[in-house]
């Protein structure tokens, strides 16, 4: 009897932290796109990406630093990775330092370490 009740405990503890990993996994994909979309309404309202440091964000963005304005974006998806950060799918409106527009799609990893880490995934194939 002792044996079936200890059985039953450890597979109740077991489903509570599957449950608690789920939340987390879930939590960490809304502050991904969170913070993803705060990064993108800097770079769209003209601001600087060293500004964003102040908020714990290194965000690295290659159309940024090359001098194309954003225009708009629409955030596709969030996902979780297996041994990695959250992914945020993005489409990007741009115009480039001549006026031509330019959309592309781009993927940005996200790392949640001592400051949030975001950078471009070079292997998103749209």
């Amino acid at each position: 009897m002792l044996h079936r009740h200890h059985i039953l405990t450890t597979g109740a503890f077991m489903l509570l932290l599957a449950a608690l990993a789920g939340c987390s996994a879930k939590e960490d994909l809304g502050k991904a796109r969170s913070s993803v979309e705060t990064c993108l309404n800097a770079w769209k309202q003209g601001g600087d990406p060293k500004t964003l440091a102040s908020q714990g964000i290194e965000f690295t963005e290659p159309d940024w630093i090359a001098g194309n304005k954003l225009v708009d974006f629409t955030v596709k998806n969030a996902s979780s990775q297996n041994q990695q950060g959250p992914r945020v799918v993005v489409v990007l409106n741009m115009k480039t330092r001549a006026g031509k527009k330019l959309n592309s799609e781009v993927a940005y990893e996200v790392l949640f370490k001592e400051k949030i880490q975001i950078g471009r995934d070079a292997f998103h194939v749209p």
